[in-house]
């Protein structure tokens, strides 16, 4: 009851300080939400490019998209592990550095996830749609709302949230 009440003191439009624990703590689950759908997306275009039909829908060309797809997906895994890695060898210490570098990488590795995620669905598109055209237009169109969500919005939004000033979370708060 009393941690409701204190949950409910806490003004939604405003901005509040983490210690360096909280913050670690969210990039760790950041990568674990990320990875699953990684390690599927990348588990998927490995087993198509295997399956006996699939060099009679494509072209010898989008073997090539496929290829490129299947890289950036494992560039992107690969960045989304980094922080952990990273953090294993670097004697489990926790520092303004290593939640730096974490962010900048899990940010990093949305960019091939979103590019490689954008050549399979044209890929798709085009086999189901027969046409390179609603191909291109839809993947494009996807590749566009990565960008805007994932990229522009929370750049626009973190210039809005720097302006406000901090403030501490009242005591025995948990978020």
């Amino acid at each position: 009851m009393e941690n409701e009440n204190k949950l409910s003191e806490i003004d939604p439009n405003r901005q509040y300080t983490q210690t360096l624990g909280d913050q670690v703590n969210n990039i760790e689950q950041e990568a674990r939400m990320i990875l699953p759908g990684i390690q599927t997306l990348f588990g998927f275009q490995l087993m198509v490019g295997f399956s006996p039909g699939f060099k009679t829908y494509i072209t010898f060309d989008e073997r090539y998209v496929h290829l490129a797809s299947l890289l950036l997906v494992a560039i992107s895994g690969l960045l989304t592990m980094a922080p952990a890695a990273y953090h294993r060898q670097a004697n489990h210490q926790i520092s303004k550095h290593f939640v730096r570098i974490s962010s900048r990488f899990i940010t990093l590795a949305l960019a091939p996830l979103a590019v490689g995620t954008c050549l399979d669905v044209y890929l798709v598109t085009r086999i189901m749609g027969e046409s390179v055209n609603l191909a291109q237009i839809v993947s494009v169109s996807l590749f566009l709302l990565y960008l805007v969500i994932w990229f522009i919005y929370p750049q626009i939004r973190g210039k809005r949230i720097k302006r406000l000033p901090t403030h501490v979370l009242p005591e025995d708060t948990n978020l």
